[in-house]
């Protein structure tokens, strides 16, 4: 079930409908045999890939947006549940990198908070009826996957996508520089992390070279997923503030918070700069060249 476009596939569009099915088929299986903490966290993975998928292809897939919202609603039926065990496990990791002078005793009640809003009766029993709704509607989508058109044959149906998510990348890179909001770099990680996708998709074209700039992709999907987190996770303590709950615990956390949101912003920056060095026009025509080369290079696999 490896995520990538493969020799052996006849078409772009025998590629996208193998894809969709094996990442489906994966989701369904976490559902059926993994814990649901677990198989939450798979379905909205493979969501994420399909959506990833079918945004490469956009210009030439009559289907996106109906299946593009398909996917997008059953990742975030899930989301609740994933969101209070990550303000949890956020919680955790700020009081582990804080200052010594600070004891964990003073934080104590605030994670307790925090890890019982994720951890009840109530939730777990939503949590086993989305995942049930999810597995119909990824059943469903399964077989319909197998009829997908793409209308157009090889880099044509390619290229424009790569293309496009790769300039609003690009835009979205110059509005979070400028702006270093919460949500602006949330675009941005949505962005870079379809880029990553991407990359990985097409990672045959170019082995060694396609690797290396997916591990860098990942390593700023890390930073940029922490970010996010850290943004929810400082939403929660808003809510903490207002209601005038442990008052010296939150404001503490709030500096923690703020300060390793920053650190990675500084780490993220050389990351982002080097991956969108190049233009979107002239990466997407360099790749081209490289699939060219690749598919005629393994033609004799197709016979």
């Amino acid at each position: 079930m490896a995520y990538r476009f493969k020799a052996r596939d006849s078409s772009v569009e025998h590629a996208v409908r193998r894809i969709a099915r094996e990442q489906a088929a994966r989701a369904l299986s976490a559902i059926e045999h993994e814990p649901a903490a677990v198989a939450t966290h798979e379905v909205r993975k493979s969501c994420k890939k399909i959506r990833a998928l079918i945004r490469l292809v956009r210009p030439a897939f009559p289907d996106y947006a109906a299946e593009n919202t398909r996917f997008r609603d059953m990742a975030r039926l899930m989301a609740g549940s994933r969101d209070a065990k990550v303000v949890a496990d956020t919680c955790r990791m700020l009081i582990e990198h804080a200052p010594g002078d600070q004891g964990q005793d003073m934080f104590a009640p605030v994670l307790e908070e925090l890890e019982a809003a994720g951890s009840g009766l109530v939730q777990g029993e939503v949590e086993d009826a989305h995942l049930e709704k999810v597995r119909v509607l990824l059943e469903e989508s399964r077989e319909q996957a197998a009829d997908w058109s793409v209308e157009e044959k090889g880099w044509d149906a390619i290229g424009a996508g790569l293309s496009k998510v790769l300039h609003r990348a690009g835009k979205a890179a110059q509005v979070a520089a400028a702006d270093p909001s919460a949500a602006n770099f949330h675009e941005l990680r949505k962005r870079m992390k379809y880029h990553w996708y991407h990359t990985r998709l097409l990672v045959q074209i170019w082995p060694e070279i396609m690797n290396a700039r997916a591990a860098q992709l990942s390593l700023l999907a890390d930073n940029l997923g922490l970010h996010h987190d850290i943004a929810v996770f400082e939403r929660r303590l808003v809510e903490l503030h207002a209601g005038g709950a442990h008052p010296h615990a939150v404001a503490s956390l709030q500096s923690l918070a703020s300060e390793r949101r920053e650190t990675l912003e500084r780490a993220s920056k050389p990351l982002i700069e080097r991956i969108l060095a190049q233009s979107a026009e002239h990466l997407e025509g360099y790749w081209w060249s490289l699939w060219q080369i690749w598919r005629a290079g393994t033609a004799h696999k197709r016979d």
